[in-house]
């Protein structure tokens, strides 16, 4: 199913701030990293390049991230029935 621009206009959006200012801040980078290390995952996978790199990477997506989950800004999508038709 394909969306418009427009349509994506009218979604709604809720921010979750998990923390206080000064640990979000750091989570957030910390879910930049975390984001960057799951794309070179995903790259080396659809390359079939299970080597070292790999693994690495695997780890500093999941060093990461939880920090993130737990502590930064989270986007969470309000769906509505509209939108699910």
């Amino acid at each position: 199913m394909h969306y418009s621009d427009d349509d994506m206009r009218e979604w709604e959006f809720e921010v979750v701030h998990n923390s206080r200012p000064p640990l979000r801040w750091i989570a957030n980078l910390f879910g930049s990293i975390g984001g960057w290390a799951i794309l070179k995952v995903s790259y080396l996978d659809e390359k079939e390049s299970f080597g070292f790199r790999y693994t690495v990477y695997g780890s500093l997506y999941s060093t990461f991230m939880p920090t993130y989950y737990k502590y930064g800004t989270v986007y969470k999508m309000k769906f509505e029935e509209d939108y699910l038709d």
